[in-house]
């Protein structure tokens, strides 16, 4: 890598998501993550489960297309 390119790196920033759930990861932004949905809450990593809150707009159609395609797949 070419020296004096690239962002500086920080290990263990916390990143929060709007269920509750907060973890750390390693990126080159040096202040806390807030994001709106994570592996715990989305719907696609968790099919089983129940979505913990659920957002509004873009959260709504995605749920909405679900429940028509398994409604077809029926």
């Amino acid at each position: 890598m070419k020296k004096d390119i690239h962002g500086k790196y920080f290990k263990d920033v916390e990143v929060t998501c709007i269920c509750g759930a907060k973890f750390t990861i390693n990126t080159t932004i040096p202040w806390p993550i807030k994001v709106e949905t994570c592996y715990q809450c989305h719907p696609v990593y968790n099919k089983d489960k129940v979505v913990k809150k659920v957002i509004k707009g873009r959260m709504e159609k995605f749920l909405e297309k679900q429940k028509k395609i398994d409604a077809i797949k029926k």
